[in-house]
């Protein structure tokens, strides 16, 4: 083999072998975003809380959430966003006809207070978030910033003489 041909050879291993470690790397951080949602929601559960369901979808321009909220107004739900995480939090109250119910025979909708946190591993326009309230489905907007890493960027030398 020539020395040519080895250095290419070399040259795309190394890079295959960058490309795995990055694709491990992202893995590693979705399960550890996983768990820690898994260990939030269980001490939620510990002061008989509840975790709404949510749907997350990106697109290349924001990262959209879906929140099941059925029943709730908006001054009923708080939402922060910080430059790392969303929080979604609030109180659901049982409604005034289980209130005056004598007994219950089933009861499966869940009550009290929620709490969701939303690890954000994306560079968030957060002075540009947007929410909505629409049937029991709070639809949140998250625009994303352009992500200046990664590029080349010429810098001008100045002459100090």
């Amino acid at each position: 083999m020539t020395q040519a041909r080895q250095k290419v050879f070399v040259n795309s291993a190394a890079g295959l072998e960058k490309m795995e470690i990055k694709r491990l790397h992202d893995r590693v951080n979705r399960l550890s975003s996983i768990l820690q949602e898994a260990l939030e929601l269980e001490e939620l559960n510990s002061v008989n809380a509840f975790s709404p369901a949510i749907d997350l979808c990106e697109t290349n321009e924001a990262v959209c959430i879906s929140v099941e909220l059925p029943g709730l107004k908006p001054e009923d739900i708080n939402l922060v966003v910080t430059a790392k995480d969303l929080t979604i939090e609030g109180l659901k109250k049982h409604s005034p006809h289980t209130k005056k119910a004598i007994s219950h025979f089933r009861c499966e909708r869940q009550y009290g207070k929620f709490q969701r946190k939303i690890q954000l591993h994306w560079a968030i326009n957060i002075k540009e978030t947007t929410s909505s309230l629409k049937d029991g489905t709070l639809s949140i907007y998250l625009p994303k910033l352009n992500d200046r890493r990664g590029k080349a960027v010429k810098i001008r030398i100045t002459s100090e003489e």
